[in-house]
């Protein structure tokens, strides 16, 4: 049973870290109040570390998105996530969380977990991943492609997803440590490995359905709808099918799948 006072308690912390990483400049204001609301569900609905792995993720994301201003006139986003980019990540762990509140199961639990280290090893991945040397590739095709332009995996990028899902798993066994839990090892590496496997399926699907544009100035393929104040022309994939889409989607794909392998 969830309280009042749990309520209360989410909505005062969740509200100050928010109103933080809106001050640093990591989340817009719609971005802030959606970070917010999120908090509040995980704090009334979670163990009390869960917030702790959100938090990671949250200032992890916030601390190297900075990196990503590399590719900021590829992308639609620049480095502040509004509430669309933070639901589009939070949603499908949340539903989990929520899930295992109600039902009492710790599948949900897990599932909740592996759905934050999912996001971590994304944003990592591409947000990192825009600082390699080494141009891109398609992850079906091999061809190269722009640095930052959903699709493209490079071995920094790569190694990044690896340690965000590795970092995760570590501050989740300290938790569980100081909480005198037992450590389910195989849990843990299937939080690792689901977490990491998030990061390519969301890259699987910027390959194949997420839109993609083309400058019709430059012929820079882009994710904007305008690029040197011109329209871009649609040259790939379905135009609903955006950043954050694919995000909800990859994420929502891998908390199915972490509710069936850890059931």
């Amino acid at each position: 049973m969830v309280f009042f006072y749990q309520f209360l308690l989410g909505l005062i912390c969740s509200s100050l870290v928010a109103g933080s990483a809106y001050l640093l400049r990591w989340l817009s204001l719609s971005g802030a109040a959606a970070a917010a609301i999120c908090g509040t569900i995980i704090i009334a609905f979670g163990p009390w570390y869960s917030i702790f792995l959100v938090g990671l993720f949250f200032a992890s994301s916030g601390f190297i998105s900075h990196f990503k201003k590399i590719a900021n006139d590829l992308v639609v986003k620049g480095s502040r996530r509004d509430a669309v980019q933070v639901l589009a990540n939070l949603a499908p762990s949340l539903l989990a969380l929520i899930g295992y509140a109600s039902f009492n199961n710790e599948t949900y639990l897990w599932a909740f977990i592996v759905g934050i280290a999912s996001c971590t090893a994304d944003t990592w991945g591409s947000e990192i991943g825009v600082l390699s040397k080494k141009a891109p590739r398609n992850l079906l095709t091999g061809k190269k492609l722009p640095a930052g332009l959903s699709g493209g995996v490079s071995l920094l990028g790569t190694s990044a997803s690896l340690a965000g899902s590795g970092c995760i798993v570590l501050l989740l066994i300290v938790c569980l440590w100081l909480s005198g839990q037992p450590l389910p090892l195989n849990n843990l590496l299937w939080v690792f490995l689901l977490g990491f496997s998030g990061s390519i399926i969301d890259s699987l699907l910027g390959a194949t359905i997420q839109v993609r544009y083309q400058c019709t100035v430059c012929h820079q393929f882009t994710e904007q709808k305008t690029h040197h104040q011109q329209p871009t022309k649609k040259v790939h994939g379905y135009a609903v099918i955006t950043n954050e889409a694919v995000n909800f989607l990859s994420n929502l794909v891998i908390v199915g799948i972490a509710c069936f392998f850890l059931n």
